[in-house]
C-alpha cells in the first residue's frame, strides 16, 4: 500500500478567536464561475478613464454583457502612489480624473459589475517593479481600504501578492478577507498568489492556481503559457465547487502570440475546467473570429453550469487527451485536446467513460449535432480542440447484488451500487481511475480495493471521496452502527448521510497501535443513529486522509454482536455543546460551538 499523508492540522485556538466576529457570507457571491474583462493583458498599467469607459460601452454592444460577461475589472496603475491625508487609497488624478466612484457609477449604469486590484504587500506589482516609492498596498491597512472600496461601489477585488512577507500569506489574506466581509458591501474575493494553498476556499471566492499566464502555448519566457497553465490547474479540480473556484488566470485570446486552434482551445478548456473567463484584449475593436470564441453560448453553458465541477484529464495517450465534466442535468461535457504540434485524431469510445450505448452529441464549436454515436473520432489540428456536449438519458442506478442491502445487517464496502447515468444516479467519487490496490472485484470502478484476511476491503481513501449504497431500513426506529475501519494517521475520518441528509458526525478513525505505516489493524468504531423505514440510500463520505473500511453494520437498539479479528469497538466521546471543536468535512474545515457552525472566517453555517 502506498505511503499515505495525514493532513497538516489547524490549530484550534487560532481559529476558534474568529468565531466572535460576524461577516457577510460570500459564498452566493459567484456560484457560477465569474465571466467578464481584466486590463492587464492587453493594456497593462497603461489605462485611463476614457478608455475604461469605451469597453464598458463595448462590454454593452458586442453583446458580451448580455452573454454573462459582467464584470469590468481594473487591473495594477488606477491608483495614485500617494494616499489621502487620512491615508485612504486614491486615483491617479491624472489617468482617473473623475474618481473610481464616478467611474462604478458609470460602469453600474451600463449593467456592469466593477472591479479593483490591490496588493497584501506595501506597494502593488507594477508600482514595486517600477521601483517607485508609493503607498499602494494595503498591508497593515485592510480595514480602511476595504470600507473606501466599498464606499467607492466595487463588486470585485482582485488581491496581488508582491513586495511582501513569504512568511505572512495566510495571515495577510484573512486580514482582507475578513475587512471585505466588515465593509458592508459584497464584493468578491480573488486571491493572486500565483499558487494554490489549503487554506485559500476558506477566505476567497477565486484563487489563482498557477503564476501568471502569457501569450504562448508552451513558454520560452518568464511567463507560463496556456497549456503549461492547464496542466498545473488540473491537479486541483476537487477543490473548485459553487461559490468557490481554482483560477488559472485570464485568456490571451484575441491577443497576439497564439494560433487561432490555441485560442479556441484556451476556451475550451477554460470552459471544461468551470474556470474563471477574464477577456484581457481590446474589446473596441476585436475581430468578428474572435468575437464569436467569446459568445458561442454551449461553451458558456458548460463553463457556467450550476452543479459547479471542475472538468479533468481523464486520459493522455501521447499528447491526445479526454476531459470531462458532469453537468447539472445529468449531460456529460467531453473536451478532446491535441497537445501535439502536428494534427493528430483524437479518438473517445464513450464506454471507456463511462457513458454506454449511442448518445447524441452536441458539438460546441461546430454548432451542430453529431447524431446518435457510440464513440468520436475527430481529426484536430496542431494544438487544437473539440467540446462536446453528450446528452444523456437517465438510467437509474442499480444496487451491486441486484437486491436492496437490508437494514439491520451488514454492508460490505466494496458492494456500492452500481452507476446509472444522469442526476442523482451517479454512485461513488473516486480521486482517480486507477485501482492502486490488488482486488479486481469491481473492474473500470478506479476503487481502490484490496485483499484483506477478513475479505475485501476498500483502502486507500482520502477526503472527498464517497461510496453510495441502496439500503432498506426494517422499521423506524434506533440503530447502532459500526464500522471496521483502519488507518496509520491520527486524522483519518468519515460521515454518514442517508439521502443527503447526516445520520452521524464526523467519526474519528483510531491510528494503528504498531508500526509506521499499518494499514492492518481494524478497529470497530460505533455511533447511534436514528433511521426511518423504508428504502434509501446511504452514503459514506471520507472527512480526513486516509483510511481504509471492510464493513457497516447496523443493529437495533445498543449493541451489536463483535466479528471475529476486529478490535473491540470504539465508542465516540459524547462532547460538550458548549465546548468549540474543530472538525472537517470534505476539503473544508469548521468550527462547532453551542450546537452551531462556522467556518474558519467566523460566519455562521446554516
Amino acid at each position: 500500500m502506498k505511503m499515505k499523508v495525514a493532513l497538516t492540522k489547524v490549530t484550534l485556538a487560532t481559529t476558534l478567536s474568529l468565531t466572535a466576529m460576524s461577516f457577510a457570507h460570500p459564498d452566493s457571491l459567484v456560484l457560477t464561475p465569474p465571466l467578464g474583462w481584466n486590463s492587464w493583458n492587453v493594456f497593462h498599467e497603461n489605462i485611463n478613464e476614457k478608455q475604461i469607459k469605451e469597453v464598458a460601452d463595448a462590454m454593452v454592444s458586442s453583446g458580451l454583457k448580455d452573454a454573462g460577461y459582467i464584470y469590468l475589472n481594473l487591473d495594477d496603475n488606477w491608483m495614485d502612489t500617494k494616499r489621502d491625508a487620512q491615508g485612504n487609497l486614491q486615483n491617479n488624478p491624472s489617468t482617473f480624473p473623475s474618481g473610481m466612484k464616478a467611474l462604478a457609477d458609470y460602469v453600474h449604469a451600463k449593467g456592469l459589475k466593477f472591479g479593483l486590484y490591490g496588493d497584501r504587500g506595501k506597494r502593488t506589482c507594477h508600482h514595486y517593479n517600477s521601483n517607485w516609492q508609493s503607498q499602494s498596498g494595503s498591508n497593515g491597512r485592510e480595514e480602511q481600504d476595504a470600507k473606501k472600496l466599498a464606499e467607492w461601489g466595487v463588486d470585485y477585488w482582485k488581491y496581488d501578492n508582491c513586495d511582501s512577507d513569504p512568511n505572512t500569506q495566510e495571515k495577510d489574506y484573512t486580514a482582507m478577507s475578513k475587512a471585505l466581509r466588515n465593509s458592508g458591501r459584497d464584493i468578491v474575493f480573488s486571491i493572486c498568489m500565483w499558487e494554490y494553498k489549503d487554506w485559500m476556499p476558506k477566505i476567497a471566492n477565486l484563487w489563482r492556481t498557477t503564476f501568471d499566464i502569457g501569450p504562448a502555448w508552451i513558454s520560452k519566457s518568464w511567463y507560463r503559457g496556456v497549456y503549461e497553465i492547464i496542466d498545473a490547474n488540473n491537479k486541483y479540480w476537487q477543490i473548485a465547487k459553487p461559490g468557490h473556484w481554482n483560477d488559472p488566470d485570464m485568456l490571451e485570446v484575441g491577443n497576439n502570440g497564439l494560433t487561432y486552434e490555441e485560442q479556441r482551445s484556451q476556451m475550451t478548456m477554460w470552459s471544461i475546467m468551470a474556470a474563471p473567463i477574464m477577456i484581457s484584449s481590446d474589446i473596441r475593436k476585436m475581430s468578428n473570429e474572435t468575437k464569436e470564441l467569446y459568445l458561442n453560448k454551449d461553451m458558456i453553458a458548460i463553463n457556467q453550469d450550476s452543479l459547479g465541477v471542475q472538468g479533468h484529464r481523464i486520459s493522455d495517450k501521447n499528447g491526445k487527451q479526454v476531459w470531462t465534466k458532469p453537468l447539472q442535468n445529468g449531460d456529460l461535457a467531453v473536451a478532446l485536446l491535441n497537445n501535439n504540434s502536428s494534427t493528430q485524431t483524437v479518438e473517445c469510445n464513450f464506454a471507456d467513460i463511462g457513458v454506454e450505448g449511442e448518445v447524441e452529441v452536441r458539438d460546441a464549436w461546430k454548432k451542430k449535432d453529431l447524431g446518435p454515436v457510440s464513440h468520436v473520432s475527430i481529426e484536430l489540428p496542431a494544438h487544437g480542440s473539440a467540446l462536446l456536449r453528450l446528452v444523456l438519458k437517465p438510467v437509474p442506478r442499480k444496487p451491486f447484488k441486484g437486491e436492496t442491502l437490508a437494514i439491520p445487517g451488514t454492508i460490505e464496502m466494496e458492494d456500492f451500487d452500481i452507476n446509472g447515468v444522469g442526476k442523482g444516479n451517479t454512485t461513488y467519487s473516486e480521486n482517480d481511475t486507477e485501482n492502486h490496490g490488488d482486488s479486481d472485484y469491481r473492474p473500470g470502478t478506479g476503487v481502490d480495493l484490496y485483499k484483506k484476511a477478513t475479505g475485501i476491503i476498500v483502502g486507500y481513501n482520502q477526503a472527498g471521496e464517497w461510496l453510495e449504497y441502496t439500503v432498506k431500513v426494517a422499521k423506524t426506529g434506533s440503530y447502532t452502527m459500526k464500522a471496521a475501519v483502519a488507518s496509520a494517521n491520527s486524522t483519518s475520518s468519515f460521515q454518514l448521510s442517508m439521502d443527503g441528509k447526516d445520520i452521524t458526525e464526523e467519526i474519528a478513525v483510531p491510528q494503528a497501535t504498531t508500526g509506521e505505516d499499518n494499514y492492518d489493524e481494524y478497529n470497530e468504531v460505533d455511533a447511534k443513529v436514528s433511521l426511518t423505514e423504508g428504502e434509501h440510500i446511504l452514503r459514506f463520505t471520507v472527512t480526513g486522509d486516509w483510511m481504509d473500511i471492510d464493513y457497516i453494520k447496523f443493529c437495533e437498539g445498543d449493541s451489536c454482536e463483535e466479528k471475529t479479528g476486529i478490535r473491540p469497538a470504539v465508542t465516540a466521546t459524547i462532547r460538550d455543546a458548549s465546548a468549540p471543536r474543530l472538525f472537517k468535512k470534505g476539503n473544508a474545515m469548521f468550527i462547532e460551538k453551542n450546537g452551531k457552525r462556522f467556518d474558519l472566517t467566523g460566519h455562521r453555517i446554516k
